[in-house]
């Protein structure tokens, strides 16, 4: 967290969980490549990481910065995706419950591509957390393009 310009202990002393999700996703999504993500996105990505740390909090989970730049790292690969593609689904015949699932499965597929991008437990440095968004954007691509 300090590559990135923030301070843990006073994260954690932040009793307002949205102002530290905002904090986070801020400092994140500046060090992306241009277009990556457009700022409603990142607005996006800041209210379910807060939320995810609300749901985290409640549930008596132990979140480290290593879980929430995991956390954060899954939310803009799905986000980034779904923007990327979404003009490609809108001329698709799709249902209202297929393009749901499809959105799930982005999700889903997001989620275990954080699982393995390697991110320092300790919270990951800005390059790593790029490298860890590029290669999940280009791994998403590779396979949802092909069905």
């Amino acid at each position: 967290m300090r590559d990135l310009g923030l301070d843990y202990e006073a994260l954690r002393a932040n009793p307002n969980i949205f102002d530290v999700a905002h904090q986070i996703a801020q400092k994140v999504c500046e060090d992306l490549p241009e277009g990556t993500i457009e700022t409603a996105e990142q607005l996006e990505v800041v209210g379910r990481l807060a939320e995810w740390l609300i749901e985290s909090d409640a549930a008596g989970a132990d979140v480290s910065l290593g879980h929430v730049a995991e956390e954060a790292v899954a939310l803009i690969l799905a986000e980034a995706y779904l923007v990327e593609t979404a003009s490609k689904l809108n001329t698709k015949d799709m249902t209202g419950a297929q393009r749901a699932d499809f959105e799930d499965g982005i999700r889903q597929a997001a989620e275990e591509l954080a699982a393995y991008a390697n991110l320092s437990p300790s919270g990951p440095s800005p390059a790593e957390f790029m490298k860890a968004i590029e290669d999940g954007l280009e791994y998403l691509r590779a396979v949802y393009e092909e069905s």
